[in-house]
């Protein structure tokens, strides 16, 4: 790595070099500190003595440029451009935000390896930022996604750094000496011919994560017709190694259109489930059928035996009827058969002391919630992301006394469900049920 500055160098008055960070495909990257307020930022510094042709320094110009008008959370912020002289030098520094961490390439060479859900992560978090990008106008495509230009802080925060070869900063391929603008094992095809689209993001992204999960570049990898044969050098499910698959398609018109598809997708593919306990102890003696796992939480609510009573207490009173031609079953039957009013009003009682079956079942996508009253169903559905409102609600009937329920609502459609289990059962459920809801959306 050529070395422009050495530490401690002060430049433009306000920036005190504390070490080199590495070289991109355009410049050297230091660490600095800003004078004026302390703080550490980088700074890619581009020497004009050393470039050997004027579109690298349109390049460079023009990434600032880009980078000035970039809002996302994971892209280092744009702080600012200028140039100084020297006797037989004129240098160009572009100043952004410090991100601590390290990048993927780093990482690999000390031997991380990261798991399926691990390289899952991260390629979610790249391909929300490939969407942001994507969708400026006009889109902003960065042509170089690697294992260097992404870094992971501690936390699992990912970043994507050095705009160098961005699109909209140069619409054809650079030639410089025998390398290209991108580098290559991560380029697709379409790059080489300076013809690129979002997908040709994506392709470099499949790239990376494929050395991610192998240590190898995706040079050194097998190849049939064009396409890398990588299924052999991993250990990860089928569904995720078909994602792999078309992300890496040769044809750009075979591989996913945009990087929202792509991420729709691979939030698709399904996990292996397993069971989750709850965190908390069911309440004693409570008849409540809890399951959890790490995609669903099913739980039915047993109603009371009432109606299960008049079902059973019906064919017994015909057989004997039947049988024995006893005078109180004779009775029952002829007031059920003959008085109509006295069978609805039999009915009634019966439905206001009977409580049906609940079924409660919550995904990724929709609460639902389900009765069963003798033969009749009853449905409610509502989307994870309306819920407003999950919570034990209490009120005062007619009589003036209390009634507790649980209420799941998101403000046009409520869901009442538990009137007949203890308050500590319902208190227990809605948690459990807050709990889920807080893990799938996170």
């Amino acid at each position: 790595m050529e070395t422009l500055h050495q530490p401690e160098d002060i430049i433009a008055q306000r920036y005190r070099i504390v070490t080199p960070l590495g070289q991109g495909g355009i410049g050297t990257t230091y660490e600095a500190e800003d004078l004026t307020n302390y703080q550490r930022v980088a700074i890619k510094v581009l020497s004009l003595r050393n470039i050997t042709e004027w579109k690298v320094l349109e390049l460079f110009e023009r990434e600032a440029k880009v980078l000035a008008n970039l809002h996302h959370p994971a892209i280092p912020k744009y702080l600012n451009y200028f140039h100084e002289d020297t006797p037989n030098d004129r240098r160009f520094y572009l100043v952004q935000e410090l991100v601590g961490g390290s990048s993927l390439a780093d990482l690999v060479q000390k031997n991380w390896h990261a798991e399926e859900s691990k390289v899952k992560h991260i390629a979610s978090q790249v391909l929300t930022i490939l969407d942001y990008l994507h969708s400026l106008k006009p889109p902003v495509i960065h042509r170089d996604i690697k294992p260097q230009n992404i870094i992971m802080r501690q936390d699992g925060q990912i970043f994507l750094v050095d705009f160098g070869a961005v699109q909209d900063v140069y619409r054809h391929t650079v030639s410089r000496g025998s390398t290209f603008v991108g580098t290559l094992g991560y380029m697709p095809l379409e790059q080489f011919r300076g013809q690129v689209g979002a997908a040709s993001d994506l392709y470099s992204l499949g790239a990376t994560l494929l050395f991610l999960l192998t240590h190898k570049s995706p040079d050194d990898l097998p190849q049939n017709r064009m396409k890398i044969d990588f299924r052999s050098q991993v250990q990860i499910s089928n569904e995720f190694a078909d994602w792999l698959e078309k992300i890496l398609e040769p044809a750009i018109e075979d591989r996913f259109p945009s990087a929202s598809v792509a991420l729709e997708e691979l939030r698709s593919i399904q996990e292996p489930t397993q069971l989750v306990m709850p965190k908390r102890k069911q309440p004693k003696g409570s008849a409540i059928f809890y399951q959890r796992t790490n995609k669903s939480l099913l739980i039915k609510i047993p109603g009371n035996i009432y109606w299960q009573v008049l079902l059973g207490l019906i064919p017994v009173c015909l057989i004997l009827f039947y049988y024995n031609s006893m005078s109180i079953i004779n009775i029952i039957l002829w007031l059920t058969t003959s008085s109509p009013i006295f069978t609805v009003g039999f009915l009634i009682f019966f439905w206001v002391k009977s409580n049906p079956d609940y079924y409660l079942e919550i995904n990724d996508k929709f609460f639902y919630c389900r009765w069963k009253f003798l033969c009749f169903w009853g449905n409610n559905k509502i989307k994870i992301t309306d819920i407003k409102k999950i919570e034990v609600e209490t009120k005062l009937n007619s009589q003036g006394q209390k009634i507790t329920k649980c209420l799941i609502s998101d403000g046009i459609n409520f869901c009442y469900f538990g009137t007949k289990i203890t308050i500590v059962e319902q208190n227990w459920l809605v948690a459990e049920i807050q709990d889920f809801l807080r893990q799938i959306k996170s």
